[in-house]
């Protein structure tokens, strides 16, 4: 049976399926197990997605991608092993799924349904010509909903794999940061060819970046010496439009400016994040990136207990989701799992249809 769920007034059991694969061609499926069959508009759907991760990756924006290489290997088997890998981690997944006992929820199988029909219906003509079905979109999005409830019932609360609540709360304290940061970015840096006007442009810049920054850092200051906190100070001087440097009188000067942030997965600059990590709570500092300049301090992540209680699903996913995904991964590549070497050979990024 395939994978796919459909919406019905009466769900049988978690099998309760539509047969797609069996009536089509030996390409039709890219993975079984037993009576389970992944169709293979879902691989060539990673094909699809992998194919545009790998066209920002490579060194040429404006070569073949396919001609090119991703992280030392060549960008079409790049993408192949990629996409596998995501058919690996959801076959294991609805492997997992039945084996737990667990169903989709009626509500989660309307939505599914109702995604699908409403991206197919705009991107219909690219879809069609890369073999990828509605159904696959919904199996899709069905995935993607099993993927979570799989996750909570593993590791979530009462989960057969429950994370120890000192666990989490130790990964709280040691990554998590309460920060109000005002960032500057800095012009980029100059080519070794450039002009004279260009250098000048590029100092002007780089000064009045300086100075901005600067006359933050001695707002909050005197604004402390004043009384003032780093909210009050920031707001202040967000509420000023930089341009004609009138007050807007609608800003809310109530806003708080302090956001919580994981500092062991975040994107953000990682000289600024490391500076407020190591600064004194409180302690409005100044910071010097490389390619940013920036303002701000922390305050104590436990002063609102409603913080942890916020992010707590997120510290979760922190620690497990790597260990998850590599073990549905292991898990589709044991005995009793088959995958289709034909489709493989019918289905390559070479053959699949860009917009």
């Amino acid at each position: 049976m395939n994978l796919l769920k459909k919406c019905a007034a009466v769900l049988l059991t978690g099998a309760m399926v539509l047969s797609l694969a069996g009536c089509g061609s030996d390409s039709d499926w890219i993975m079984k197990s037993g009576e389970l069959t992944m169709p293979v508009g879902v691989y060539v759907n990673s094909l699809l997605e992998n194919y545009y991760v790998a066209s920002a990756m490579v060194e040429d924006k404006d070569a073949d991608v396919l001609s090119q290489t991703v992280e030392g290997k060549d960008a079409s088997q790049w993408i192949i092993d990629e996409s596998l890998k995501t058919v690996y981690e959801n076959m294991g997944i609805y492997a997992k799924f039945e084996e737990m006992g667990l169903e989709l929820s009626e509500q989660e199988l309307a939505t599914c349904e109702s995604k699908a029909a409403s991206y197919y219906q705009q991107a219909q003509e690219n879809l069609k010509k890369n073999n990828i079905t509605q159904e696959d979109l919904e199996m899709m999005y069905q995935l993607t909903y099993m993927k979570v409830d799989l996750f909570n019932a593993l590791y979530g609360e009462g989960g057969t794999e429950e994370i120890p609540e000192e666990e989490l709360r130790q990964y709280y304290e040691d990554n998590y940061i309460k920060m109000a940061v005002e960032g500057f970015q800095l012009p980029d840096e100059l080519a070794s060819d450039a002009s004279e006007e260009e250098k000048q442009e590029y100092q002007e810049q780089l000064e009045q970046t300086r100075a901005e920054a600067e006359k933050l850092y001695q707002q909050a200051q005197q604004g402390a010496a004043e009384g003032k906190s780093w909210d009050e100070v920031l707001n202040e001087y967000k509420s000023i439009d930089p341009e004609t440097g009138e007050k807007d009188e609608s800003y809310d000067m109530s806003s708080s400016n302090y956001r919580l942030l994981d500092t062991a997965t975040t994107t953000l600059n990682s000289e600024v994040i490391t500076a407020l990590k190591n600064a004194k709570q409180g302690e409005v500092i100044f910071i010097e990136a490389q390619t940013m300049l920036a303002v701000g301090a922390t305050t104590d992540i436990n002063a609102d207990p409603t913080d942890y209680e916020f992010v707590v699903d997120m510290i979760r996913h922190a620690i497990k989701d790597e260990e998850f995904s590599q073990e549905m991964q292991q898990l589709a590549q044991g005995e009793g799992f088959t995958l289709n070497e034909q489709a493989l050979e019918t289905y390559s990024p070479h053959k699949i249809t860009t917009m």
